[in-house]
């Protein structure tokens, strides 16, 4: 929303800088996004009197008018011929300044002319060229046109999307008002004397209508509007048409409402009708394009067609024309969610429909016709003569209830009840203040209030955010309750931000048939079709997270960022026996390898093992186990995508919950990414323990612990995690902690050998173990994997 300073200053007296208002306005909620200097880029200019106008001899297109400047009468030469004696016009004054342009004087046909007179498009004030730019009758012969004209000052305010009463200047000025503790001057209305018709409009659809507003103004003369209105409109970033046109957009940057003029004379039998568009009815819009609708468009028919798409853009049929005399004022208030549909299909959107579809009050229709009535009598000489006001279901006014200790509570700092109740009647609520609450009712243009908290935001923002003290939580809270409380996704993230994987965030909608073939083994076998999809490539539900991610890392490849390491925690779609579709919470990991072989793989994929075995142990998960993938001999069926003999499954007491493995080359080359990827998918509420256990402190050991480095050389296809297990069975109560140190295979082994390395730490709670008793359960372990693996001890 654009403001222009100028015009604000006429509703509020502002005696700070524009920098100290713009903090202040930020500071209370309406963020200032940019400040810019609008300037007129002239100098020179000041206003003459037309004394006298005569021909130029020799010519049929030019004349010669006599100005003053409040001495001697000069002559200037002039193309112009809507100047009359009398009149005050801008006159640049030899060797004044129009942008680049110095203006001199000049012989024409003899005649030498001694400046110039100037239009509005010369002066960067308009875009009318042909006619001289007349101005107020009450201006001064000498005055500088600077002071008619003065620079003005833009502020972009970024207004939230329930608060549509600010997009307008009044809106501000009442902001400027309540926070300096300034009195408003609002616009003063006249009294208009007209009849009511209510035969004038007839509401068919009143659930995509709540009020309609409108007046009918006669004999009235279609012009360009005054110089100061078309200046306002400019600092706004609304283009001037015509008085009529700029009257209805002036109003809506004044009061918000948005407003249309129709030409009475155009609408059949002279009524309006509100009703939903027929399927396949087509407009004509002032844009120039013609839009087919459809039944849930609202739109301003007369009784025969529709004239207008309801709160979006007025039909090009009964549109302001420079021979209208008779014209219909219409302010209504439309039904958001009606307004945003309609202006989304079309594809179209204007000043209006952004306002509507924000949710505006219907108290701002009646003031805003009488305002606009007031400025066309005004404006364009007309009368208004009939009036109709249909509202077939008022607002019903609420009243909030709020005491000092809530205030306190939520803000964190303690308002008296009497300097809120100011507030808050600054803010044009009215408010009965009682020993120990406030009672409140919103002003009529205000709809966003309605809950206790919504009258404390209201109080804090303008008492200031920056007044509360920093100040601990008044109410303590035990360390075992603030750990419960916390979610298990925040503590997810941050052990995966540790382990330095970034977080992506893929698109819930794929492909059905584009689809990468990879996901959990327990996932749903076939996807979830959309019925309505907004692209054909996009028309079904994932199953799981790692085609997702397995794009994303193909796509920062394409952009030569390889080496990618991410995650995701989010929702998936399984379609249930039943037909109903369940929505897991997943979590997954993929990272990229550019370069290197196998080895770097398994490095890579141990390093994921280890990644969801510190999220368990955060989860306070004593231990995470894992289980070498079995895949069928003929085909991978729920392996699909994966490395056949690098692939393990996550249990959860013996239950496969997720999978780790390496991506099968065949998916790599699918997605065009080189190197090698591995990725890891698991169900997160069972992974996690729904976040539900709490750490249990356990004192500081007394006893010093013991470690062991263990390296055998097994044969065959024995998973490392067998070698674990029995590991930790032979190992009994002292053995605390094993950690897989290295993996070899190579020429110094036989064909079909590895040498596994484990790092074993023993320790007991009642005494300090002895080599003999270390020696002793190492031995066991020794012993239990010659037995079960036939493996051959090296250290």
């Amino acid at each position: 929303m654009l403001i222009s300073l100028n015009w604000l200053k006429e509703y509020v007296d502002i005696s700070v800088d524009v920098e100290t208002l713009a903090e202040r306005l930020t500071l209370a909620g309406n963020e200032v996004a940019r400040i810019a200097q609008q300037d007129v880029d002239f100098d020179g200019v000041v206003v003459a009197e037309v004394k006298s106008l005569r021909p130029l001899p020799g010519s049929t297109k030019n004349q010669i008018a006599g100005v003053t400047t409040g001495g001697a009468v000069v002559e200037v030469v002039t193309g112009a011929w809507n100047l009359a004696v009398g009149d005050r016009v801008p006159y640049a004054l030899p060797g004044s300044r129009l942008g680049d342009r110095r203006i001199e004087t000049k012989t024409f046909l003899g005649v030498p002319s001694a400046g110039m007179l100037c239009s509005a498009i010369e002066l960067g004030l308009g875009e009318d060229a042909a006619w001289i730019l007349i101005l107020d009758p009450g201006a001064t012969p000498g005055q500088d046109l600077h002071e008619l004209y003065p620079r003005d000052t833009i502020l972009e305010l970024e207004i939230k999307s329930n608060r549509p009463d600010l997009l307008c200047h009044l809106g501000i000025a009442r902001e400027v008002g309540a926070i300096f503790n300034l009195s408003l001057r609002e616009p003063k209305i006249p009294r208009a004397r007209v009849s009511e018709a209510p035969d004038l409009v007839r509401i068919d659809a009143p659930d995509g209508c709540r009020r309609f507003v409108g007046r009918l103004i006669t004999g009235v003369t279609v012009a360009p509007s005054p110089a100061w209105m078309q200046a306002r409109l400019r600092a706004a970033g609304v283009r001037p048409i015509s008085n009529i046109v700029d009257i209805t957009n002036y109003v809506m940057l004044e009061t918000g409402q948005p407003m249309h003029a129709f030409d009475y004379r155009r609408l059949k039998h002279g009524r309006i009708v509100v009703r939903r568009a027929r399927d396949g009815e087509e407009l004509a819009c002032l844009d120039g394009k013609t839009r087919r609708l459809t039944s849930r468009d609202m739109v301003v028919a007369d009784t025969e067609r529709a004239q207008g798409l309801a709160g979006i853009i007025g039909g090009a049929e009964s549109a302001v024309q420079p021979g209208t005399t008779d014209v219909f004022l219409e302010a209504a208030t439309w039904e958001p969610r009606s307004i945003r549909r309609t202006a989304r299909m079309l594809g179209v959107r204007t000043e209006a429909s952004s306002r509507f579809e924000k949710g505006l009050s219907p108290a701002l229709s009646l003031p805003a016709v009488a305002r606009a009535a007031a400025l066309v009598a005004e404006l364009a000489g007309g009368t208004p003569t009939r009036s109709t006001d249909v509202y077939p279901v008022p607002l019903t006014p609420i009243t909030i209830e709020v005491g000092a200790d809530r205030i306190e509570r939520v803000l964190g700092v303690s308002v008296e009840l009497g300097e809120a109740a100011r507030i808050l009647e600054r803010l044009r609520f009215k408010v009965k203040n009682t020993d120990r609450l406030l009672r409140a009712q919103p002003p009529e243009f205000r709809l966003d209030c309605s809950i206790p908290e919504d009258l404390i935001e209201e109080v804090g923002r303008i008492y200031g955010y920056d007044r509360v003290p920093s100040t601990l939580p008044g109410a303590r809270t035990p360390v075992r309750d603030l750990y419960e409380r916390r979610d298990a996704d925040e503590t997810a993230r941050e052990v995966l931000a540790g382990r330095e994987l970034d977080e992506a965030v893929t698109s819930s909608m794929v492909s059905a048939h584009g689809t990468i073939e990879i996901a959990m083994p327990m996932a749903a076998p076939s996807l979830v079709k959309v019925k309505n999809p907004m692209a054909e490539s996009r028309d079904a539900l994932r199953r799981s997270l790692l085609p997702g991610l397995l794009e994303a890392l193909a796509f920062n490849a394409r952009q030569d960022q390889g080496g990618a390491r991410l995650f995701e925690l989010g929702s998936v779609f399984w379609k249930s026996t039943s037909n109903a579709v369940e929505e897991p919470q997943v979590l997954a990991l993929a990272a990229h390898l550019p370069a290197g072989g196998a080895d770097a793989a398994v490095a890579e994929l141990r390093s994921l093992q280890a990644t969801l075995a510190t999220m368990r142990d955060r989860f306070a998960i004593p231990s995470t186990d894992f289980k070498q993938a079995e895949f069928p001999s003929t085909a991978p069926g729920r392996f699909a995508g994966f490395h056949p003999g690098r692939t393990g499954e996550v249990l959860e007491a013996g239950e496969p919950i997720g999978i780790v493995g390496e991506v099968h080359p065949q998916v790599l080359a699918q997605l065009g990414l080189s190197g090698r990827a591995v990725v890891a998918e698991v169900l997160f509420d069972r992974f996690s323990a729904a976040g539900q256990r709490t750490p249990q402190a356990r004192p500081l050991p007394r006893f010093p612990g013991v470690r062991r480095d263990l390296t055998v050389v097994i044969r065959g296809k024995i998973a490392g995690s067998d070698v674990l297990q029995v590991i930790r069975q032979q190992g009994g109560y002292t053995l605390r902690d094993i950690s897989m140190v290295s993996e070899y295979q190579g020429p110094q082994l036989e064909a079909g050998a590895r040498s596994l390395s484990f790092r074993l730490h023993y320790q007991a709670d009642d005494r300090t173990l002895t080599n003999d008793e270390v020696a002793a359960v190492q031995q066991r372990i020794i012993e239990g994997l010659r037995e079960r693996f036939g493996a051959e001890v090296r250290s």
